[in-house]
Formats: C-alpha cells, structure tokens, sequence
C-alpha cells in the first residue's frame, strides 16, 4: 500500500514539475517570437526617408511589443530612442536594433556579434507609386512639441 501512495505522489510531482517546464519553455518562445518580430518590424522601417502608413503602424507596435517582453536593458534603451526623438533630432534606432540582436542570438544560441547592425536600403523613386503603380501614401514623424 506504501509503494503505491508513494507511486501516486511522485508521478503527481513528476506531473508538476513537466507542467510548469513546458509553461517556462512556452512562455520563453513566445516572449523570443515577439521580440524577433520586433526586430525584424524595427528594421524594416528604420533609415527610411518616408515610411508607410503600413510601415508607421507596424514601428509602433514593434516598440509597444518591446516594452511590453523587452529586457529593463531593451525598454531603457527603446525609451532612450523615443525621448530623442520626440524632441526632434530624429533619434538612431541603432541602439534598440543592436540591444535586441545581441540579446536574441544570445538566447538562440548563436555567436556574439560586435558592432552595430547595418541597415541596406535600396533607392526608389515612388513618384509612380509601387511597383504595380498603385499610389503610395507617406506618413511624416510625429514630433512632440516643447515642454512635451
């Protein structure tokens, strides 16, 4: 009767224990997605002349995701970028992107990489409209006023 309860009771712990490993594990590749998606958001819109409204609304929710999952070191860092900015000297987001690629190849696993992400861009003349011709609508940054 013993080996049984105690049987029972470590297959209960056992149970336990794997529930609450796979919630870790889960709640680790989620919090890891977002943040990759993140980056790959910021990136996509950074050292742009003029973004999309598409491009605008996806850097927002690039940087609502970062201070939502990010690391204290991620948020200081994306909270540094948006004070620059919003007094209107165009903060550099490079500080943001190099936080984020370091500390997620770190988490995958992959090799330190020193020096700052660069970013390529292609130049486009969009007079035309997209490459189908169909017209671009431009968002301009928003800029907080004095004493904002």
């Amino acid at each position: 009767m013993l080996a049984a309860v105690v049987a029972v009771l470590g297959w209960y712990i056992a149970h336990l224990l794997n529930a609450a490993r796979d919630r870790a594990n889960r709640r680790h590749d989620m919090i890891t997605q977002y943040l990759l998606e993140a980056y790959r958001r910021l990136e996509m819109a950074a050292n742009r002349e003029g973004k999309t409204e598409e491009q605008a609304i996806a850097f927002e929710s690039a940087i609502a995701d970062i201070q939502l999952l990010g690391t204290s070191t991620q948020i200081s860092k994306t909270v540094q970028y948006l004070k620059a900015h919003a007094t209107g000297d165009g903060g550099l987001i490079d500080d943001v992107l190099s936080q984020l690629r370091s500390d997620l190849r770190e988490e995958l696993g992959l090799s330190r990489i020193d020096g700052r992400p660069v970013v390529f861009r292609f130049t486009r003349d969009w007079a035309a409209g997209d490459w189908r011709g169909n017209p671009i609508q431009r968002t301009t940054p928003a800029h907080a006023g004095k004493g904002a």
